[in-house]
């Protein structure tokens, strides 16, 4: 097997009636990014150009966390997807352009607790959902009356599983999860799943050809122990080390040519193409690069494949810059972005 980047090394067990693929990343692994202009430029109020509105990378939520979302995307190609951000329901439906009244709300929501220092005892299951209510200004009667339910939504382009990552990812710790239907006609049934008045059981809810992934992600030094990636499946599925060996050429060769961006225009290129899915997993319809309009390699012209291969010889002596711009101990994000002070997700 080719050599994996730590925050895409995959652990294989077969737990409950599911075959589970899980990374457990140190939080320094997963979160300090590479690109040193993330610390030293000024980010730019133009959401095409914001990294942190564009991609949900900025100079504390690193390039890999991006990594993670580009290959959950690329896992559940062919499949209708449906997520739950937990907590965060009504910041989600905001940035979707979702009236609140409108969101599918169900009783149940996935927990993986990234307080846990190993998976088998961090992988809750299904737990009562709880959504953030607002403290300024005061909650209305709705918000009271819904906080016990979360929302399920559905995602038709990579930029929606962005746009929730925009929407937890200003906490302490966040999670999303992913459920991947190769049916879609069983949306309804879904949801009647996660609605009933008894704990749903994973294994019971998945069908063949289904995947179920969850990003439990700790943010901020000291909330959390380490951040998990959970791939559930009924059946086992060789795609996960596939696309785990893809991304990590691609992150690094993208690391290799870090120092040779300098504006951000580049950045976002160089983001586009590293979030690209290999064409093998991308059907015609599929969305394989969410948030660039053209497909362009750092010099503006060549597509991530001629890329990656003018960075070949540079991936295969391990040239790398040091990881970060900066100490991780002195990180604080850079986010602009304003929305109403809500109760802080419970830990």
């Amino acid at each position: 097997m080719a050599y994996l980047e730590s925050f895409l090394r995959f652990e294989h067990v077969y737990r409950e009636g599911l075959h589970c693929y899980v990374v457990r990343a140190e939080v320094a692994d997963l979160l300090t990014p590479i690109w040193r202009g993330l610390w030293k430029q000024d980010y730019s109020d133009d959401a095409n150009l914001n990294p942190w509105y564009r991609h949900a990378i900025n100079n504390n939520d690193g390039e890999a966390l991006a990594v993670w979302r580009a290959l959950t995307w690329a896992l559940t190609t062919g499949r209708s997807r449906f997520a739950i951000p937990n907590y965060y329901r009504d910041e989600t439906a905001r940035l979707l352009g979702i009236e609140r009244e409108s969101v599918q709300l169900v009783r149940w929501e996935y927990e993986v607790n990234v307080e846990e220092p190993e998976w088998l005892n961090a992988d809750i299951g299904f737990v009562p959902a709880r959504t953030a209510v607002s403290m300024r200004p005061a909650p209305d009667s709705w918000q009271r009356d819904h906080a016990a339910f979360a929302g399920l939504f559905e995602l038709t382009s990579f930029r929606h599983l962005t746009e929730l990552a925009l929407a937890v990812g200003g906490d302490a710790t966040s999670e999303i999860s992913v459920f991947a239907l190769r049916d879609p006609g069983r949306a309804r049934l879904l949801a009647s799943a996660l609605n009933r008045a008894q704990r749903p059981a994973l294994a019971e809810t998945l069908q063949p050809g289904d995947i179920f992934i969850d990003l439990a992600v700790v943010h901020d030094l000291g909330a959390g122990v380490a951040s998990y990636l959970s791939v559930k499946t009924p059946e086992a599925i060789d795609e996960v080390d596939h696309l785990a060996e893809h991304y990590s050429e691609a992150f690094r060769c993208y690391a290799n040519r870090a120092r040779e961006i300098h504006p951000f225009d580049e950045f976002h290129t160089a983001i586009d193409d590293l979030l690209t899915q290999p064409p093998a997993s991308r059907p015609a319809d599929d969305d394989p690069q969410p948030n660039a309009a053209t497909p362009r390699g750092l010099d503006g012209r060549a597509g991530a494949h001629d890329r990656r291969q003018m960075c070949a010889a540079h991936t295969a002596q391990e040239i790398r810059q040091p990881v970060g711009g900066l100490p991780s101990s002195i990180r604080v994000r850079r986010v602009s972005k304003s929305r109403a002070e809500r109760t802080p997700r419970p830990r």
